[in-house]
């Protein structure tokens, strides 16, 4: 019997079965691949590598104590292997058996990679003129806040790669605006007007770690904080490079930290998880008026007469932000609080579940209103944009819930609120449990 068609077999094994992975970079002015050399450069600092979709992937799950499907990174690696150059009598069975190396050889991949590791990544960028109150030149980083990268097991999902200090690039430094001036000439950029010209920053960085994930996000987020970066022309040619600006050794404490910690995590005195009678005498002593099931302070007449019953509720906000109508005249109350009580499916019966509160604030503006809230709670996990701010994570004290909690505030301006009618902001805060989207996005 011939060995002839096990021998390619083999040899199919050997050069077949790495499995491919993507380098990342959003622009087309570089290439990304590797570094190869070790060398390094003012943009590719030595032992520094560019990272990859595989990257994010298997940093993702060893921070969260998961794992991959690597079924599905090996099926997808030997799709994409070379055109093969010799004919096999069997290509179910060599499918089969690259699909099991490839396997093999991710997992270790997997089990061996080093989070402590430095990478690199590019994004294209806009360059401004000189600007006095900023200090030099601005910067367009927005982009590094936030980056949706693909996920190799499901092209239809993404990674939200996030940088804790996006805003340490956002300025090259001048002294003025003549000096400024000359910078931008060195690497053949404009220096009149307000635009100087495209260009390219490269940061090197390193992993912090995994943020709760909500449902509206665009992918479960992977923090990292930049050590590095350089500013370059759209030529290549280098404008400035900032150095210093983290750690490793930061980083690796950022991982060993855990999930974040809410400031605060009630809302009037009333907390998850506490015997709904409580809950319920401790809202009276604030909003003195039971009503529909809630509680009130400044109840509207209109509500009183049985016109409309009034809606304490996210709700309330949504339904403005959605039609662009006034506030009805049951809703125009002072403040109100509501509590959800839980069952035996997803809390303890008897216990708070959930907490809303809404409450017009008069004379306040979008941003008063957003700034009193950063204050409160500190940055948001998510900003859902027209007034959707989301946080999520644990309680900050010993007598914790089990589990994160999430915290949602909806706002809004109107025109007319309150019992007097004046202009302001109508703001509903809703605390509960958090629970993740599952593996299908839902």
């Amino acid at each position: 019997m011939s060995t002839r068609p096990f021998c390619h077999l083999l040899v199919s094994a050997a050069l077949w079965a790495l499995p491919f992975v993507t380098p990342l970079s959003v622009g087309p002015a570089h290439s990304t691949q590797r570094e190869e050399s070790g060398m390094g450069s003012a943009a590719t600092p030595a032992g520094a590598t560019e990272i990859t979709e595989q990257d994010v992937l298997f940093a993702y799950h060893r921070m969260s104590g998961s794992e991959p499907d690597f079924r599905i990174l090996a099926e997808t690696a030997v799709a994409n292997r070379p055109p093969s150059t010799h004919r096999v009598r069997d290509p179910v069975a060599e499918r089969r058996y690259l699909t099991v190396l490839a396997a093999r050889r991710l997992r270790s991949s997997f089990e061996s990679f080093d989070l402590d590791q430095t990478f690199t990544l590019s994004i294209d960028t806009e360059i401004f003129t000189y600007r006095e109150e900023n200090g030099g030149i601005p910067i367009e980083s927005g982009g590094l806040r936030r980056l949706a990268l693909r996920n190799p097991i499901n092209p239809d999902q993404r990674f939200s790669l996030r940088f804790s200090n996006a805003d340490a690039v956002a300025i090259v430094p001048a002294t003025d605006a003549n000096s400024a001036a000359q910078l931008l000439q060195n690497v053949g950029l404009a220096s009149l007007g307000r635009w100087a010209g495209h260009g390219r920053i490269t940061v090197t960085f390193a992993l912090t770690g995994v943020l709760p994930q909500v449902r509206e996000s665009d992918g479960p987020p992977v923090t990292a904080e930049i050590l590095s970066a350089v500013v370059e022309s759209v030529t290549g040619q280098p404008l400035h490079v900032f150095s210093r600006l983290g750690s490793r050794a930061a980083a690796a404490l950022a991982r060993s930290s855990g999930p974040p910690t809410l400031p605060t995590a009630s809302l009037s005195g009333l907390r998850i998880g506490m015997p709904v009678s409580e809950a319920q005498d401790l809202a009276l002593q604030s909003h003195p008026v039971p009503f529909a099931g809630a509680f009130f302070d400044q109840l509207p007449s209109a509500a009183v007469r049985g016109v409309g019953q009034p809606d304490c509720s996210a709700g309330v906000v949504a339904d403005l932000l959605a039609f662009s109508l006034p506030l009805a005249p049951e809703d125009l109350y002072g403040s109100c609080l509501a509590v959800a009580e839980g069952d035996l499916e997803d809390a303890p019966s008897g216990r708070v579940r959930e907490v809303t509160e809404v409450r017009f604030l008069p004379n306040l503006n979008h941003n008063d209103v957003r700034n009193m809230l950063e204050e409160r709670f500190g940055s948001p996990l998510e900003d859902l944009g027209n007034g959707r701010l989301v946080w999520v994570g644990q309680e900050p004290d010993e007598a914790k819930a089990e589990g994160l909690l999430e915290l949602r505030a909806n706002f809004i301006p109107v025109m007319e609120g309150g019992l007097a009618r004046k202009p302001g902001v109508l703001l509903a805060l809703t605390l509960r449990r958090h629970v993740p989207p599952s593996e299908d996005g839902s």
